[in-house]
């Protein structure tokens, strides 16, 4: 990596990987009650918000950096290294098989820290299916969700937290990858019970993302994820199963 790539201080480095997050959260905060009394699933409200916030705040971003450097936007992504298909498809499934080995034992940890460290929030900010009993509603918004969350928003997050903060902490050196990781995982402040997870799986994403140099591997594994998730959820709310966030 070149040493001329602009290298944001930390205080920037901190605002950039929360500021997303924070309004995410507000508008889930301050919406889902209304939507959850309208009839719909609170989990609608998430998608509305990649949408609505996050795709669209991602692209102004960079769009604004662009013009302040005076380049085109996609010349802000640096990690667009060529690799051999072999070496995508590999790193890819070394990704997708280190994201579900830290995942997996972390889950029931955010399911303990739920019911006794955030006990206190209402239930349909863990709950999808809260607000509604309309089975077959549930069901088509994960099924929306599996274009939503499945490609949009892991899409705009791998360009924004990968392709264009992670370069720019080169002055961290090999820590890069485990701090740009963490803060991603800490930026889902509608997720505090899952900490632990999101962070597990954001360091793995800005690992395989560093040591190829290549935001479009992480990009394929974070959409796997997501889709899979959503298609899980879909199939588990068609039957009539509550699945927790």
């Amino acid at each position: 990596m070149k040493n001329s790539i602009e290298q944001l201080a930390i205080p920037s480095l901190l605002v950039n990987h929360f500021y997303v997050g924070v309004i995410i959260t507000l508008f889930y905060i301050g919406f889902s009650p209304m939507i959850i009394h309208a009839g719909f699933p609170g989990i609608s409200v998430l998608l509305a918000a990649e949408i609505f916030i996050l795709a669209p705040l991602v692209f102004a971003h960079l769009k604004i950096s662009a013009r302040k450097q005076s380049v085109p936007i996609q010349d802000l992504i640096l990690f667009r290294q060529r690799l051999s298909p072999k070496s995508f498809i590999a790193w890819s499934l070394f990704g997708l098989l280190a994201c579900a080995v830290v995942y997996l034992p972390l889950y029931p940890v955010g399911l303990f820290l739920r019911e006794n460290w955030f006990g206190w929030l209402p239930e349909w900010y863990f709950n999808p299916l809260y607000g509604t009993e309309n089975i077959q509603l549930i069901a088509n918004t994960f099924l929306i969700g599996i274009v939503v969350d499945g490609l949009i928003g892991p899409i705009a997050e791998e360009l924004f937290f990968r392709g264009y903060l992670l370069p720019r902490m080169a002055f961290l050196k090999n820590w890069a990858p485990l701090v740009n990781g963490s803060l991603f995982g800490l930026y889902h402040f509608w997720q505090p019970h899952n900490f632990l997870a999101t962070m597990a799986v954001g360091i793995v994403l800005s690992f395989v993302a560093w040591k190829t140099k290549n935001v479009y591997v992480a990009i394929v594994i974070h959409c796997t994820l997501n889709i899979l998730g959503a298609v899980g959820g879909f199939m588990a709310a068609s039957g009539g199963i509550v699945i927790s966030r």
